[in-house]
């Protein structure tokens, strides 16, 4: 049942993918890079054609000031190069190449220097370092308060702009009305995984204090981010897109926790693993 409802999940986000719904963050692509230089990427002619699809599909989403996003990550590594200043000059250096195909200046932010966080992998090796060495660029979505004041003072446009927002199909009417049955699917679910717990209750002496065991949830979110990368890899970037990548990973991850005996969900946008008593 839970494959069934991420499964639904996963049509919802391609649809939303494929029709540029923008209502949350987006991930445009990740760079990797060289050990230690903050210029030279890992694979260049993969980062030329990553560079060459991110600027098309920006230019074609006509962002506003300040929505691009680029975050600059390093390895764990011992050595002379502090990580924080490493990670910020490959974010620029990223921001410089979408720049040089056409993405203006005043759409970025400012870059964001993580340094070594968030890891990915193990770390404690070159190949598994590889993937710590990144730039993630996204999408932010436009103000509300834009939205709100486009609403009450409408820009007139012409007939041609008038057909092609009037010809897409209402995908966020159709997430409504998918909401509520997702919903119940998940609440029919948990009502049948209750039932043992009611029955355990009404048999148990009156005397007696049942022992309960309670396990910490488990972050979830990094491991679909380093197996959505892991999907990226194995496709080489061709014949799909990274919401197919996150929303694979999600279901995969997912199910690994499942079989040994976790419960699943997501709670504020992050998904959550804990192992049932």
């Amino acid at each position: 049942m839970k494959k069934l409802c991420l499964i639904s999940l996963f049509g919802i986000l391609a649809g939303f993918s494929a029709f540029g719904y923008n209502g949350e963050q987006e991930e445009i692509g990740f760079f990797l890079f060289l050990p230690n230089s903050s210029n030279q990427f890992a694979d260049e002619d993969q980062a030329i054609l990553d560079l060459d699809t991110a600027a098309d599909f920006l230019l074609h989403r006509n962002p506003g000031p300040g929505q691009i996003h680029a975050g600059g990550y390093s390895a764990d590594v011992v050595n002379d190069i502090d990580p924080v200043d490493l990670s910020r000059n490959r974010a620029l250096f990223v921001i410089s190449e979408l720049q040089k195909r056409g993405i203006s200046e005043e759409l970025f932010a400012d870059p964001v220097a993580f340094g070594a966080v968030d890891l990915w992998g193990s770390n404690t090796d070159e190949e598994a370092r590889s993937p710590n060495r990144r730039v993630i660029v996204v999408l932010e979505p436009a103000p509300q308060a834009a939205n709100i004041i486009e609403q009450e003072d409408p820009i007139p446009v012409d007939s041609h702009t008038t057909d092609q927002t009037g010809s897409r199909f209402p995908w966020v009417l159709l997430l409504i009305l998918l909401i509520p049955a997702l919903l119940a699917v998940l609440f029919l679910r948990g009502k049948k995984t209750r039932k043992p717990l009611e029955i355990a209750a009404v048999t148990a002496k009156p005397l007696e204090t049942a022992v309960v065991t309670v396990y910490p949830a488990v972050n979830l979110d990094e491991e679909i981010r380093y197996c959505a990368y892991m999907l990226h890899l194995e496709r080489e970037g061709r014949y799909g897109s990274t919401y197919e990548d996150w929303c694979k990973a999600v279901i995969e991850v997912c199910s690994r926790y499942e079989a040994a005996g976790h419960h699943t969900y997501m709670e504020s946008g992050i998904w959550w693993a804990q192992k049932s008593n």
